[in-house]
């Protein structure tokens, strides 16, 4: 063992601490300005890379045991998101993961692993390590968001709100990791046995950190900040000094926002639209209690919980709900009640122990780790789960549990758990090159998808098509390049051109059989196509995948707007009529359907 460890260890330190660090660091840093999604593909490419190549070689050269309460309750919700994503229509995507939300099976695996690598943390050099990366990935989380406000966004993206996003592309995912951070480093900053340059870095780290947290205006991570706050006020009893300075620094962090503190507490729609996203969230779930539907199931189910009332307030031309913003609930749409349950039964597990964590006479820089850990998961209870953010909450996590062990002392696993220990590790780190080359393949694909859609808006089709076709020979199992691959060949609107486009939409389809907005392009192509044919036999077919989507979600707006176009064409002016009435009574404020059947009633014999 002595020569194992030696061989695995850099300057006193394991390799898997110095990987794992990386991890935070490149959770936060990482980013493609080329790219059609900037804090996408890339930042998925690091985050995932560095979680297998860390957590598989800390799990692979560590000695410690994990904590069996908690374990179980993994293994619990693990079994329930398994049978989730076996029993639901998509299982590809269920077990994989949605190229733009990654939480599917194996990512709840990754969290899991990496909560179990971070207790193989025992050696305190190890848990610095981390503790630094943290310190650092504060300073460059509120530096990218201080740019922000002062110059302005470093990366272009397409979004209308005013609120600070950071290098994540969103207030959110911002304010949840500004959770994270903010109080590790203030941890790091109060410790007197770390090195005096470190202390000023994380410092830097709370400052910059706050203005990241509240430029976000993203509630449900003010309420994780606050609760912290109140937590570290009550049980810990700071001195006076302490707490001036801690509303001192609060105080700078408003006033630096406050020329945008209007725009950025400025929401288009208020409080009540997260109790709607509720209840349509627990619609779905009373339809599916025992095994959910399946990880990134929701975006499929969620029209069993949308009503008339839901689709007239808020509509869905321009967002699609796909999460339910609260994490159990979240989960309990994944796996069913007894997923939400055992996941609740982790969280409460887990708030026990940082705070145990918190109250004990410890380093500050494990308290400001626990910390952070309970404002993450304060916030998640109005947001969801972050396959960017979610791997280093978990990790620390995992670090906090193994600093209350007694290094003198390690509790030394059973030889079943030393094997399956090693089995996970070995697996791990085998799909490192994996997880690197799709990673790779798809940050070059994400730069021809933008690419395409430039040339696209620029009227180059030919150049369109080519760096779509590119894109999607790269990734060809990712359905977001075969949607714009059909945009792009539909732009000629030759025939020939909307064939391949249908054909591209059907690969997504085989891949992902019950995506909406795949299925919502091949009903608009075979519309298309039924408008240049003048075929009988397109017609009907149009019409017949038009009344698909529409039996599958009736409160569509749109949905109803296409199935009415189509039925014109089939000279089923009764169907046209219903359809388009339909719809204006479901969107009152878009006056297509209005004008679709004045334009029907001036055509009436």
């Amino acid at each position: 063992m002595g020569t194992e460890r030696a061989g695995w260890t850099c300057m006193g330190v394991r390799t898997s601490a110095l990987l794992l660090g990386a991890l935070v660091i490149g959770a936060v840093v990482t980013f493609d300005p080329g790219g059609w999604s900037p804090f996408g593909p890339a930042k998925w490419l690091a985050v995932s890379t560095l979680s297998l190549a860390g957590g598989g070689l800390a799990l692979w050269t560590g000695r410690a045991t994990v904590d069996r309460s908690t374990a179980r309750c993994w293994t619990a919700l693990l079994v329930m998101l398994c049978l989730g994503a076996v029993a639901n229509g998509d299982v590809r995507t269920a077990l994989l993961g949605h190229p733009e939300r990654h939480l599917g099976l194996a990512t709840w695996l990754l969290f899991a692993l990496l909560f179990a690598a971070g207790q193989q943390l025992r050696d305190v050099r190890e848990r610095r390590v981390i503790e630094r990366a943290l310190a650092i990935s504060a300073v460059a989380l509120g530096a990218y968001a201080m740019w922000e406000l002062l110059v302005g966004r470093p990366v272009a993206i397409a979004a209308i709100t005013s609120r600070l996003t950071g290098s994540f592309g969103s207030a959110a995912y911002l304010g949840a990791a500004a959770c994270l951070l903010v109080p590790a480093a203030g941890g790091l900053a109060f410790d007197r046995n770390e090195r005096r340059e470190w202390r000023l870095v994380a410092a830097a780290g709370v400052g910059l950190g706050l203005v990241a947290l509240i430029g976000s205006g993203a509630r449900a991570a003010w309420l994780g900040g606050l609760s912290v706050l109140i937590v570290a006020m009550v049980k810990l009893r700071p001195s006076r000094r302490l707490v001036l300075g801690v509303f001192t620094l609060v105080a700078i962090g408003f006033a630096v926002i406050a020329p945008r503190l209007g725009a950025i507490t400025t929401r288009s729609v208020g409080a009540a639209s997260r109790l709607d996203e509720w209840a349509v969230a627990a619609r779905v779930i009373g339809d599916h209690p025992l095994i959910g539907v399946g990880p990134e199931g929701y975006r499929i189910a969620v029209a069993e919980g949308i009503d008339r009332n839901y689709e007239r307030t808020y509509g869905r031309d321009r967002v699609l709900p796909d999460r339910a913003h609260s994490a159990p609930i979240d989960v309990a749409l994944a796996g069913g009640l007894p997923a939400g349950i055992a996941y609740v039964v982790l969280l409460a597990l887990l708030g026990k122990r940082m705070w145990s964590s918190i109250r004990r006479d410890g380093p500050a820089t494990t308290v400001g780790v626990a910390a952070g850990v309970l404002a993450y998961g304060v916030q998640q209870l109005l947001l969801f789960p972050l396959a960017e953010i979610d791997p280093v909450a978990w990790l620390c996590c995992g670090m906090v549990i193994a600093s209350t062990a007694n290094p003198a002392s390690p509790e030394r696993a059973s030889r079943w758990t030393f094997t399956a220990r090693r089995v996970a590790g070995g697996l791990m780190l085998l799909l490192v090159p994996v997880a690197f080359i799709a990673g790779v393949l798809d940050v070059a694909a994400d730069r021809l998808a933008r690419g395409s859609i430039l040339a696209l808006a620029a009227g180059e089709s030919a150049n369109a098509v080519d760096d779509a076709a590119r894109a999607v020979r790269l990734r060809p199992d990712n359905i977001r390049y075969r949607v714009i691959a059909a945009d792009a060949y539909a732009a000629s609107a030759t025939l020939a051109d909307i064939d391949d486009a249908i054909t591209d939409i059907n690969a997504a389809l085989s891949w992902s059989p019950h995506d909406l907005i795949a299925g919502e392009a091949l009903g608009s192509l075979m519309l298309q196509r039924a408008r240049i044919t003048g075929d009988q036999r397109d017609t009907f077919a149009a019409l017949q995948q038009w009344e698909h989507l529409v039996a599958r979600d009736p409160h569509r707006a749109f949905w109803q707007v296409q199935l009415g176009r189509v039925a014109v064409l089939t000279g089923d002016r009764d169907l046209a009529r219903t359809a388009w009435t339909t719809a204006a009574d479901l969107s009152p404020n878009d006056p297509t359907a209005v004008e679709l059947l004045a334009a029907l009633d001036q055509s009436t014999p």
